[in-house]
């Protein structure tokens, strides 16, 4: 099951064993299936949602139902119903009677703790299943969710607060870090041009020293010591 662009996950329990049993099994599985991955633990779910709040995107969340502290994983789930976030929910816990209130939430998976490897596997590889191929990005602005498809995107730009969605006809901002973005977005497609820009060549018309020209007219920079590189890929993407 190949895939151009890694999946984040977040692994949240307040059992420190706990996490790095289902964090290390969960890796090793994604590992064998050949799928690019990467895996972000949280003690508690006033951290991951705090993370969510700032920007932060994930995939797939395997959530403990039950914490010592904060809010618990059946309330961190349904904020993120509240707001239409549709991330993927495996909850793992040792709580057999919250079942039900998991689906509720729209959960893909219960697994009863510990998890069972095989049973693990089948509920990562059906959160996986659709991802294959992604051509949008889903960003959120002041409590609004919104689905950009990439091909919409002209250009990325780091600001002081965040990162600036440059669309034809609209621009986003967010607090996803700039970082984040970049790790995104398809490679095939976007080149990052300046430390602080990232350009999509789909919509680039001719690059000259030391900026991209746009099919509107617009210009992005380019950094000097990427020109070589923006150049070459220019190029190459414009004859394959």
């Amino acid at each position: 099951m190949p895939h151009t662009l890694p999946i984040k996950i977040a692994v949240c329990d307040n059992i420190p064993r706990d996490l790095a049993l289902i964090s290390e099994l969960s890796a090793s599985i994604l590992h064998n299936e050949n799928i690019p991955h990467s895996i972000t633990e949280y003690e508690t779910a006033d951290a991951l949602m705090n993370a969510l709040e700032q920007g932060t995107q994930y995939q797939i969340l395997l959530l403990d139902i039950i914490m010592d502290e904060g809010m618990d994983g059946i309330t961190l789930a349904e904020r993120l119903r509240e707001r239409d976030d549709r991330t993927k929910i495996i909850f793992i816990s040792c709580n057999r009677e919250l079942a039900l209130r998991g689906y509720e939430v729209c959960a893909q998976r219960y697994l009863a703790k510990p998890p069972e490897e095989e049973k693990l596997r089948e509920a990562l590889l059906y959160c996986c299943r659709g991802m294959q191929g992604r051509r949008e990005l889903l960003i959120q602005t002041e409590g609004r969710l919104h689905r950009i498809p990439f091909a919409e995107i002209q250009y990325v730009e780091a600001y002081d607060r965040g990162t600036r969605f440059v669309l034809e006809e609209e621009t986003f901002e967010t607090r996803m870090k700039y970082s984040e973005v970049e790790a995104q977005l398809p490679k095939t497609d976007f080149i990052l041009c300046h430390r602080g820009f990232i350009v999509n060549l789909a919509w680039t018309k001719s690059i000259r020293r030391y900026e991209f020209v746009l099919k509107n007219g617009h210009t992005v920079p380019i950094g000097k010591g990427r020109y070589a590189e923006c150049n070459k890929k220019f190029l190459d993407y414009i004859t394959d």
